[in-house]
C-alpha cells in the first residue's frame, strides 16, 4: 500500500469513510461482506470437521472387537486418537472463528454506521466544508 503525496499547503490527515467513498485511488474501502463471508466459511469448516470426526470415530467402531489380538488394533486405536485430536482441535478452532469474524463484521458495521451518523448530525457536513474552504 503507497501513501498518496500531501499537498505541501495542507499536511492534515483526511479521512473518508469507506461508505462515503466515490471509488477514489487513495480511498481504503472496507465493508462487513469480507468479515460475514468469512465467518460463513468458518463455519461451514466447523461442520465438515464435526461431521469428519463422527464419521473417523464411527469407521473405527468394532474394530477392537474384530481384531483382539494383533499388534495392527493397537496401532488403528493409536492412531485413531491422534487424528481424532488434530481435527478436533480444527474443528474447534473454526467454530471460535466463525464467532469472532462474526462478531467483528458485526461491530465494523455498527462503527460504520456511527461514524457516518456523526458526521451527517448537527451541521458537522457544513463545518467540514467552511473548513475546507478556508484552506
Amino acid at each position: 500500500m503507497t501513501d498518496a503525496p500531501i499537498p505541501q499547503q495542507n499536511k492534515e490527515a483526511h479521512i473518508r469513510l469507506a461508505s462515503a467513498s466515490s471509488g477514489g485511488g487513495d480511498v481504503h474501502k472496507a465493508s462487513v461482506r469480507p468479515w460475514t463471508t468469512a465467518s460463513g466459511v468458518a463455519g461451514e469448516l466447523h461442520q465438515g470437521m464435526d461431521s469428519a470426526v463422527r464419521d473417523l470415530g464411527h469407521a473405527h467402531d468394532g474394530i477392537k472387537s474384530g481384531t483382539a489380538g494383533f499388534a495392527s488394533a493397537a496401532a488403528l486405536s493409536g492412531i485413531l486418537g491422534g487424528w481424532e485430536a488434530r481435527l478436533g482441535a480444527v474443528r474447534d478452532s473454526c467454530k471460535h472463528l466463525d464467532g469472532a469474524l462474526k462478531e467483528t463484521g458485526v461491530k465494523f458495521g455498527e462503527n460504520e454506521a456511527a461514524v457516518k451518523a456523526s458526521f451527517e448530525g448537527a451541521g458537522t457536513k457544513s463545518k467540514i466544508d467552511d473548513y475546507s474552504r478556508a484552506r
